[in-house]
């Protein structure tokens, strides 16, 4: 027999599971170290295709006027240049990146712990159930 106060749980932990399902997600299925490793590794080559595209845009709009004039010394000068830009520019994104990804597994851990609680409530109406039943032949 169901119990309205169980199914209105149940109903309850549905909801909160479709709704914040993909925040727990990546709780359930890496450590904290593993999940930022992999978002850091997908965001390396993310931001590194970036760069790679902003620097091919602005070799391109400066090729007709300032390459025809540059030489050797202006040449190691900018791809120096576009070096050190580019470890300052991985290192501020991955710094951003790692504090954002940590927040977001963070809050998905208190969620899951959330959760978590619900489904030790569930277990106790069950075990409630199961006490106040009698046995079909003792009544």
């Amino acid at each position: 027999m169901l119990s309205e106060e169980r199914v209105k749980h149940m109903t309850k932990m549905a909801m909160f599971e479709k709704k914040e399902g993909k925040k727990i997600q990546p709780v359930l299925k890496y450590r904290k170290r593993d999940y930022l490793s992999l978002c850091m590794l997908v965001n390396i080559f993310l931001a590194t295709f970036i760069y790679i595209i902003l620097c091919t845009l602005v070799v391109g709009l400066l090729f007709s006027t300032v390459l025809t004039n540059l030489h050797l010394v202006g040449l190691v000068f900018g791809i120096v240049l576009s070096v050190i830009v580019y470890v300052v520019y991985m290192y501020l994104y991955m710094g951003h990146i790692k504090k954002q990804y940590s927040r977001k597994y963070d809050e998905g851990t208190l969620l899951a712990k959330e959760l978590r609680k619900e489904y030790q409530e569930l277990l106790e109406m069950y075990q409630q159930e199961e006490a106040q039943k009698t046995p079909e032949g003792w009544e």
